[in-house]
């Protein structure tokens, strides 16, 4: 399933790392399901075009001034951060 397109990353002193993006298709149904991430992976892309998975401590959920979800995922710190490239798809994992 596809999350989001990652428009940035950011490094807080208090929630570590945030991956940034938007999903303009995501539908009000789908706000509540993205809660249901939390303690999962996901995966993206890294530069050098292999992928990489992230482990999914917490999710936010706001909206912008022309009312797109803007959704912040909350990830475990990982060496595979610096290589992350922006502007890919956050896609979550399925187990199976």
């Amino acid at each position: 399933m596809e999350i989001m397109k990652l428009d940035d990353i950011i490094k807080t002193p208090n929630k570590g790392i945030i991956l940034i993006g938007t999903n303009i298709g995501l539908d009000k149904q789908d706000h509540t399901n993205l809660k249901s991430l939390i303690g999962s992976k996901i995966q993206v892309d890294k530069v050098d075009g292999t992928k990489c998975e992230l482990d999914v401590l917490d999710i936010s959920l706001s909206f912008s001034i022309a009312n797109l979800p803007l959704i912040g995922i909350s990830v475990k710190d990982s060496e595979n951060i610096k290589d992350i490239k922006k502007g890919t798809q956050v896609v979550q994992l399925l187990d199976g």
